[in-house]
């Protein structure tokens, strides 16, 4: 058996607390109140394409796939959907949340919703951390590739 990763008592912290934030945007879609205009094809629509980009990205991403913040050293994936985003992975679950918000028409929803959005901010920024490390590459990736939409928050190379 090999020694615990640098990091890892945090990496399962992270997944821990982003399994609960999903879970709450799903359990909150159930809630009668409060109620905003909802669309049920609109968020039906987005809950497709963050399932179509989360298996795109789990194919691409291969057996480099993991749900900690740290690499688990099968390579860095920037081909594919990686060569537009670089985190499609959590684009798709912000897809699929706020689909689910805007097809519940929960306010309770969005606001998991968007608590996620900044809870993958915050997780990205440590993963990038750990990525920047271990490839030296990834910082010149990073800066012409957008964080979780093409050419949105392409990182400052430094």
């Amino acid at each position: 058996m090999s020694p615990p990763r640098k990091g890892t008592f945090m990496g399962l912290v992270l997944v821990g607390l982003q399994g609960l934030i999903f879970l709450a945007v799903g359990t909150t879609a159930f809630l009668t109140e409060p109620w905003i205009e909802g669309s049920l094809w609109a968020g039906t629509t987005l809950i497709l394409l963050g399932l179509l980009g989360m298996f795109w990205s789990g194919k691409d991403l291969g057996r480099a796939l993991t749900p900690m913040p740290m690499p688990n050293g099968e390579g860095l994936a920037a081909g594919g959907i990686y060569g537009y985003v670089r985190h499609p992975m959590y684009s798709g679950i912000i897809a699929i949340a706020l689909g689910l918000a805007i097809g519940s028409g929960r306010l309770w929803t969005l606001v998991s919703a968007v608590v996620l959005v900044a809870f993958f901010e915050v997780k990205t920024r440590l993963e990038e951390r750990y990525l920047v490390e271990a490839y030296p590459g990834y910082g010149a990736y990073a800066a012409r590739t957008g964080k979780f939409l093409p050419g949105l928050g392409k990182r400052r190379q430094g």
